[in-house]
């Protein structure tokens, strides 16, 4: 696998040249510091986008010019990293080596059409697609609470008020409304114009042929001074712990508990807090799940999540009604005994092979290989060999010391019952 950056004035290109699939995979990420307010207008941008063209006036016409490229696969997504959010589109196409020549070619133009040619009347996107965007949009957000453990999530972050993991990541009903085909055609001539981009390929590709395809169907042109302050202010620990409850009628309770993570070095902050996680609460086999729900039958489930880039990691559990205390006293423990460096070298070990394996399964993925080349660019994260021995570098000191800079901060418990919603401060 071979890696090669090239500065293209207005962007960047990163192409990774490898032999292990026969598609190529070409990914265009547009990335800007995150508002609130834009969640909702980036949404409905990623789905206006890859329904319609100038080439190809509906969606049908679209859906079957990606089957004449040999079935090519075209996706959009919106989601946020640390304080950026990023905008992206992909393709997957069959490599021209087992179609016919040309074909690469032919597929990343489809791509370039889809961004830089949409479907533009009088100055703004037809009203037709917007409509059916927004309403594909509405359905999202209303569906969240449906998920009781995404909606425990959702109101536990929502406590933290104007961190940006504090933002729904559909946006809202009410910013939807406000949307017009005029206004979403002028934040897309915005994204162009000021977002910073980076474009990725996987594949067994010719280097020089890429660039020189890239140079003639990408049209952004504006030049921008990059800034990856990346990472989200820390939250400052609590000296009381906060608790919030809501009930509702169902027969499962869901605890969540969000945690700081402050003062970590960056050895910290890209490898020792993953193995942390993985003892904690990343498996089946973490201290959590065999404290919670193995040893004591408190939990259906009970896993935990770091988030390095927002400087927290969250504990979640689903829980019989009745059962919040005991299982809290339990986490509380499980904290303390890792602080306390109560576990044994098997567990500290397990973990690290856990996390190795997952590095190396990534590399079986042209996502897995991207997402790795992407924290390269935003935090300098290390290359796959590099992430593993640094990895196998982590020792028992290096948790236990890590464990000291997390501390509880917010709990958010949705109680399986019928009582009215309360707040209480402990």
């Amino acid at each position: 696998m071979d890696y090669e950056q090239f500065d293209m004035g207005s962007y960047h290109l990163h192409i990774i040249k490898t032999k292990k699939f026969k598609t190529i995979t070409v990914e265009v990420n547009f990335r800007r510091k995150i508002k609130k307010e834009e969640i909702t207008i980036r949404n409905l941008l990623k789905t206006v986008l890859l329904s319609t063209t100038q080439n190809f006036k509906t969606e049908r016409e679209l859906i079957k010019e990606t089957e004449n490229l040999y079935d090519l696969k075209l996706i959009s997504s919106n989601m946020r990293i640390g304080n950026y959010s990023n905008l992206s589109f992909k393709v997957r196409f069959l490599n021209e080596l087992y179609t016919e020549e040309s074909m690469n070619e032919y597929s990343i133009a489809f791509l370039m059409d889809v961004l830089f040619h949409p479907n533009i009347v009088d100055n703004q996107f037809t009203s037709e697609e917007v409509k059916k965007a927004k309403s594909k949009l509405e359905k999202s957000i209303q569906k969240l609470s449906d998920n009781k453990l995404k909606y425990a999530l959702i109101k536990l972050l929502e406590t933290t008020k104007d961190k940006p993991y504090s933002y729904s990541s559909f946006g809202s009903i009410l910013d939807l409304e406000a949307i017009t085909p005029a206004s979403l055609y002028e934040y897309y001539k915005s994204v162009l114009r000021d977002d910073y981009v980076d474009i990725f390929v996987v594949g067994d590709v010719d280097v020089s042929k890429m660039k020189k395809i890239f140079k003639k169907y990408f049209k952004a042109n504006t030049f921008k001074k990059e800034q990856n302050n990346i990472l989200v202010e820390e939250l400052p620990p609590r000296k009381r712990i906060k608790k919030q409850i809501e009930y509702e009628k169902a027969n499962q309770s869901q605890l969540t508990i969000l945690c700081t993570m402050n003062g970590l070095t960056e050895f910290e902050r890209k490898y020792v807090v993953l193995v942390y996680n993985e003892i904690l609460g990343g498996s089946s086999n973490s201290l959590l799940f065999d404290t919670v729900r193995e040893k004591n039958s408190y939990a259906y489930y009970v896993n935990s999540n770091q988030k390095a880039y927002d400087n927290i990691l969250m504990i979640y559990s689903g829980i019989e009604p009745g059962n919040y205390e005991n299982v809290l006293k339990l986490i509380r423990k499980t904290l303390s005994n890792i602080n306390k460096g109560s576990f044994n070298d098997d567990v500290l070990e397990n973990a690290k092979e856990t996390i190795i394996a997952s590095i190396k399964a990534s590399t079986d993925s042209p996502a897995g290989i991207i997402n790795t080349y992407y924290a390269k660019v935003l935090v300098g994260s290390g290359d796959f060999s590099k992430r593993i021995e640094n990895i196998k570098q982590v020792s028992k000191e290096d948790v236990i010391n890590l464990s000291k800079k997390i501390a509880m901060h917010t709990v958010f418990l949705l109680e399986g019952n019928n009582e009215e919603d309360t707040d209480e401060e402990n």
